[in-house]
């Protein structure tokens, strides 16, 4: 079942110290796949490319605590002009369950 705010954290398929993992975001019937960057210096991470916002965390839990609570802007990377954008929660956990019933196609985990 696809729901809206259904999230996971997996691996960066590039396998970067500098981007270890992706959050994965499900909302109105689209996949957003947004980097989670390692910041060296600070030994925080950070989302997305470092272009927009500036909110470091200590951990990828805290990340995901913190954007429960205050709402994600989430950018259609197929949207040439930036302009449509979304705000959702992290509200439901991908669950292991649904994970084996999901293909691939279902929830495209490509970057």
């Amino acid at each position: 079942m696809k729901k809206d705010e259904t999230f996971l954290v997996r691996d960066c398929s590039t396998k970067s110290s500098a981007e270890p993992y992706v959050l994965v975001i499900y909302y109105g019937n689209k996949v957003y796949n947004i980097k989670i960057r390692f910041l060296e210096d600070s030994q925080q991470y950070a989302l997305g490319t470092g272009l927009r916002g500036d909110d470091k965390f200590d951990s990828v839990q805290e990340i995901i605590d913190f954007y429960t609570c205050v709402p994600i802007t989430l950018i259609d990377g197929k949207d040439k002009s930036g302009i449509q954008r979304e705000q959702c929660y992290l509200t439901h956990p991908f669950k292991l369950e649904q994970k084996m019933l999901l293909t691939l196609s279902d929830f495209n985990l490509f970057v």
